[in-house]
């Protein structure tokens, strides 16, 4: 195996990590909620009632809050491409709007302008891809869809 990058972790590091063992709370504890709290007034974007930095333990958790973040309501239709991560599929209907799957072309595995645009209609809220096991996409005329 070819290591892209070597991890660097000193005592810094892992007496963060004991800080939320010796807490007894993994995930959404009281270490998130500073992280998140002193990241947001790093970037200044920190108010007094809620903070615009939001911590997820996975991408698929991201999913879901984006979908709120965008205020996607039932009956909303998001083009998204037939081959992508399942999740986004999941975070779609999990607010009650409708997925709709476009093509991709079959060489860069990418959703193509033409066959988003055959799938537009007055319900579609947004098109949403990512670049999930494909080749790099050419946005050129996706930009102008809409």
């Amino acid at each position: 195996m070819i290591n892209i990058f070597q991890p660097s972790l000193k005592k810094e590091e892992l007496h963060a990590v004991d800080r939320v063992f010796q807490s007894n709370w993994i995930g959404r504890g009281s270490e998130t909620t500073a992280f998140e709290t002193e990241f947001a007034t790093h970037l200044g974007v920190a108010t007094s009632r809620s903070s615009f930095v939001k911590t997820v333990s996975c991408c698929s958790a991201g999913l879901f809050h984006t979908m709120k973040l965008l205020d996607i309501q039932p009956g909303d239709e998001l083009i998204l491409p037939s081959i992508h991560f399942v999740a986004a599929a999941n975070a779609i209907l999990d607010c009650g709007a409708v997925p709709v799957f476009c093509d991709v072309d079959s060489r860069t595995l990418n959703a193509t302008a033409s066959s988003i645009e055959e799938k537009i209609t007055k319900k579609n809220k947004s098109y949403f891809d990512s670049p999930l096991r494909r080749l790099s996409l050419r946005y050129g005329r996706h930009l102008q869809i809409g």
